[in-house]
């Protein structure tokens, strides 16, 4: 992915965080630049981040020109502290899409990316159901025991958990998610794992996807809000 504006302080800041999720970085400080390296790149890069404040003339313009000699779909993410409401419409109508706005958690920094590299059918979401990323720490419940997880992602049917100790494929675990008006506990199968020195899928963290198993209505309802909601935030 490209950095356009990369002598900005915020783009610095996520270039590094980029580099340690293990994504490749490309700094660019003009359109000018980014034009070039889109050229040689012919298709290799996928997104851009931006800064919202990017010292342009008509930032809808460059957008375009870069879109120009893209070789596929080019996306564009906006960067930096949050702007207000009418810095929003204007970024929103100059063609950028993902918010990547402070405070911004790893896991929402990684969702957005991998949204933005995904293209055209996460943006249709075409998906079962609604997914959206989240920076909750929560106890896993296994046999009796519990360990700690980080929810990278959640919705009606499932979620995603960060933790270095994933439970096998099929193990069932309980957990608790802080969601407003849910109660109780949540029971789940381990679907999946990523794990150190097999990792299926080099662009999630370390840990299991679960599917939720026989949750009540009104909280598949409650996680499908706040899905909705949470995407809402991030998108232009």
């Amino acid at each position: 992915m490209l950095l356009l504006g990369a002598s900005a302080p915020s783009l610095e800041l996520v270039r590094e965080r980029l580099v340690r999720l293990g994504y490749r970085a490309v700094p660019a400080k003009t359109p000018e630049q980014a034009h070039v390296l889109l050229r040689i790149a012919r298709g290799a890069i996928g997104a851009v981040v931006l800064a919202p404040d990017l010292p342009v003339v008509d930032l809808r313009r460059t957008l375009r020109f870069l879109c120009d000699v893209a070789t596929g779909e080019l996306w564009f993410l906006a960067a930096g502290p949050r702007p207000d409401d009418a810095d929003r419409a204007r970024l929103r109508s100059a063609g950028v899409t993902f918010a990547l706005f402070e405070p911004l958690h790893q896991h929402t920094l990684r969702f957005q990316v991998n949204r933005a590299l995904a293209g055209s059918s996460v943006v249709r979401g075409e998906r079962r159901s609604l997914r959206a990323p989240t920076n909750w720490e929560i106890p896993v419940f296994v046999e009796g025991r519990s360990k700690a997880a980080s929810v990278y992602t959640v919705s009606s049917s499932g979620a995603f958990l960060a933790t270095p100790a994933p439970s096998p494929r099929g193990a069932r675990i309980a957990l608790e998610l802080p969601v407003q008006g849910m109660r109780g506990r949540l029971q789940a199968r381990v679907v999946m794992t990523n794990v150190p020195g097999n990792l299926q899928h080099k662009n999630l963290p370390v840990g299991m996807g679960v599917r939720f198993e026989s949750s009540p209505l009104d909280a598949e309802a409650l996680l499908h809000v706040f899905a909705q909601e949470r995407l809402s935030d991030l998108m232009l």
